[in-house]
């Protein structure tokens, strides 16, 4: 394997080259991209990096894009990079779709981090979206989700490559938040992302979709909402089958199952450590202190979360600088889960994607960064940040 450190964020990669050097029963190359907040160890590059490793992804299409994503708006400084390595690869002949969520209907109601266990994405993706790219070869969708969400992200291309995570498509994501990106060179694991995109674009909504789950030797993948239960259930087989360690990375956690496996584990003696997003998690605890039906989770949540370190974002508003801890990551042994999928409830009832790892050399890169990021924020002073 071979580690390269900048200042612009920590990019990990497993080389075809290096796969067969070093371990020939792999059957795939990953690189990860492991984003940290600029204010927090991340570097003021680190946007026009992501954005120029996007482009080069994107650019090197020769028959097919597929984009499936949550939240895309860039600013002026970022959006010629990414937006051009899109509409040249129309203008090239390549086939190119963006099915994006269609976001909540004028007429409903301002959902919060409670409700959805999930970021909610600012107004404005659709006219985005139109705006940069009618006219100009690349096909667009909206994917009607409402009262859930089409919170994937990722990128399918040539039908042998997938670009996917945490990580929306806008300045915050890249800049303030942590997020880790993967691409994933398997023809295998690209079947499975564009048999779920194909059936969001045909339908131009959720419903009925994610039912494609699969895996090879070192990687499995599945999706909501058609696999939503499965994924819950396969993140409490890892944490119950746990003997050594449990690293978590979590803006949300709110999964009833999975917060009882967690304290199960923790009982039994497992290490459990890492870091959750108290900005979101704190509103979302009181609530469950208000409700005699919560009385159990509540006290779960407070057995877990004394184990890990809080990162104290800013308050959301649509407007506000979002800079939560953005990260879905559950390391247990050597099993790492991660992708676009929150550790909630809800989540399974969303458009949702996630990767399970079992290449020692990524797991390991998983387990230094969320050690990395818990460290950063350990002792830090609490922001205005309203927790129970």
């Amino acid at each position: 394997m071979d580690i390269v450190r900048t200042d612009t964020f920590t990019l990990c990669w497993l080389s075809v080259a290096s796969c067969r050097r070093f371990h020939r029963w792999m059957t795939n190359a990953i690189s990860t991209l492991l984003l940290r907040d600029a204010s927090h160890g991340g570097s003021a590059g680190q946007p026009a990096a992501v954005a120029a490793a996007l482009a080069d992804f994107v650019g090197a299409a020769k028959d097919s894009i597929e984009l499936a994503i949550y939240d895309f708006r860039l600013s002026d400084a970022l959006a010629p990079t990414v937006v051009g390595a899109f509409t040249d690869a129309a203008k090239r002949g390549v086939q190119v779709r963006i099915g994006f969520d269609a976001g909540k209907p004028a007429t409903a109601g301002v959902l919060d981090f409670a409700e959805l266990a999930a970021d909610p994405a600012p107004v404005g993706t659709q006219d985005w979206v139109h705006e940069k790219f009618d006219g100009t070869g690349v096909a667009t969708r909206a994917i009607k989700a409402y009262p859930q969400l089409m919170h994937s992200k990722y990128v399918v291309r040539d039908k042998s490559a997938v670009w996917t995570g945490s990580a929306n498509f806008t300045d915050d994501a890249w800049t303030y938040q942590e997020n880790n990106i993967l691409r994933v060179w398997s023809a295998k694991v690209a079947a499975g992302y564009l048999t779920d995109f194909e059936q969001l674009w045909s339908t131009g909504a959720i419903k009925g979709t994610g039912e494609d789950d699969g895996s090879t030797t070192d990687i499995g993948w599945m999706f909501s909402p058609g696999d939503g239960r499965e994924i819950d259930a396969r993140l409490c087989s890892s944490v119950n089958d746990a003997k050594t360690r449990i690293a978590i990375a979590t803006m949300v956690i709110t999964s009833d199952t999975l917060l009882t496996a967690l304290c199960a584990a923790i009982d039994r003696g497992v290490p459990v450590s890492g870091i959750y997003d108290a900005g979101q998690m704190g509103p979302i605890a009181k609530s469950w202190g208000k409700s005699p039906h919560s009385s159990s989770k509540l006290a779960n949540w407070t057995k877990l979360s004394a184990r890990l370190v809080p990162k104290f974002s800013t308050p959301y508003s649509p407007t506000g600088k979002h800079d939560f801890l953005h990260n879905k990551i559950l390391v247990a042994d050597g099993v790492c889960l991660t992708g676009s999928y929150n550790f909630s409830a809800n989540a399974q009832r969303n458009a949702e994607n996630q990767l399970r790892i079992t290449i020692p050399e990524v797991v390991e890169s998983y387990v230094e960064y969320i050690s990395t990021i818990t460290e950063t924020y350990r002792g830090l002073p609490h922001s205005a940040v309203e927790v129970a």
